[in-house]
């Protein structure tokens, strides 16, 4: 069997660990946490960080994975190119993997080729900022899950937003972009050799300022061919202009009320919960695409279903409820169970109570599960 490197064994990696595991692969996982949950599926298991991309390096070396992946996870998706691209594997550039990792270069490269995103600025403490544009968004340049993010109506939160960013920073470097109002989306794709295939578009749900966190998401999105049409379109140029070329990708936008469309952000792995998602729906292994991907094979998939699914992220007590309330009045459609002793209020995804999969197979059931977009 070949073996094949998977970063990071918590339980968001289950779905690529097990895929390899159908694929005949010999699985190594590398996680800092020795009692990640992914070690007990793993066929071999190593105590180093996925941020320690030379000691991954040397194992890849003596060991000649032919693929080195990672889904979910910014510092996974940045080691894994690394090492890949030292191994001469099918992958993105590490510059690549830092340009979709690092907001303010996001932004300098989209405004390069002429994609529309918010006004933005890089700030910090020790300067007199001009900044006109509010209500704003203050974020780490380089950081995800929400963490550290702040909005603010006026200069005088500033400082505690800044102060706020910075600790979540690598590069203590902290973004602060216009609040552009609108529906928010994501686009989920796949690339082999600069071949793109867009897999689905996602609803997301985000609470209402001034506590911006993601809250659920609804793939496939109810939009109509036009819309559709045109959010495709601005994806793949998105593709385009960070020169990917292989793996998978997460493009965030949102779209105002005069209908355009914004870049937010750009990650070149699996978003959150996708390949559950995108499974749930439609019968796709992402998973499977991605390993094929890494492998420079080509993609091909058809859906074998039509289905809706939807991600509920447990944020707070009442999140608890409601999951609840579904298990006891809408059990089938409740596709994982989670248990949680004590529920405390999340700040940001990384600090999540827990989070479950709903799968609706008739669209009508819908609005018992989710609400429209206003």
């Amino acid at each position: 069997m070949k073996d094949i490197f998977i970063l990071a064994g918590s339980e968001e990696q289950f779905e690529l660990i097990f895929e390899a595991k159908r694929l005949c692969f010999t699985v190594h996982l590398f996680d800092a946490d020795k009692e990640c949950l992914g070690k007990n599926y793993a066929d071999f298991f190593y105590h180093i960080d996925i941020a320690d991309k030379e000691a991954i390096l040397q194992k890849a070396l003596e060991i000649k994975p032919v693929a080195v992946l990672t889904i979910a996870t910014e510092i996974g998706n940045i080691t894994s190119c690394y090492v890949s691209e030292k191994l001469n594997l099918p992958t993105n550039g590490y510059n690549v993997a830092l340009n979709t990792t690092n907001k303010l270069k996001m932004k300098d490269i989209a405004k390069d080729n002429y994609i529309k995103t918010a006004p933005y600025k890089k700030v910090s403490l020790k300067e007199d900022l001009s900044w006109n544009f509010f209500p704003c968004i203050i974020k780490p340049a380089d950081s995800s899950a929400g963490r550290g993010v702040s909005f603010i109506n006026s200069s005088e939160d500033f400082e505690d937003a800044i102060k706020l960013a910075v600790p979540y920073s690598r590069t203590k470097t902290v973004l602060v972009e216009e609040y552009i109002k609108g529906v928010q989306f994501s686009i989920e794709t796949i690339s082999v050799d600069k071949k793109h295939h867009i897999l689905a578009i996602t609803e997301e749900y985000i609470s209402k300022p001034p506590r911006v966190i993601e809250t659920q998401q609804l793939l496939p999105a109810r939009i109509d061919k036009k819309l559709e049409k045109k959010i495709k379109e601005f994806a793949l140029n998105v593709l385009k202009a960070f020169n990917i070329s292989f793996g998978a990708c997460h493009i965030e936008i949102k779209i105002d009320d005069k209908g355009e469309i914004y870049l937010i952000e750009i990650a070149s792995r699996v978003g959150g919960w996708r390949s559950e998602l995108i499974n749930l729906a439609f019968g796709i292994s992402y998973c499977q695409l991605l390993i094929f991907s890494a492998l420079n094979k080509k993609i091909e998939f058809e859906k074998s279903r039509k289905d809706f699914a939807i991600v509920k992220l447990i944020l707070s007590q009442k999140d608890f409820e409601e999951y609840e309330y579904y298990l006891n009045n809408f059990s089938s459609n409740v596709f994982s169970r989670v248990k949680i002793d004590k529920i405390k209020e999340s700040k940001h995804l990384s600090d999540l109570n827990g989070f479950y999969f709903l799968h609706i197979q008739d669209k009508n059931q819908l609005e018992n599960f989710i609400k429209e977009h206003k």
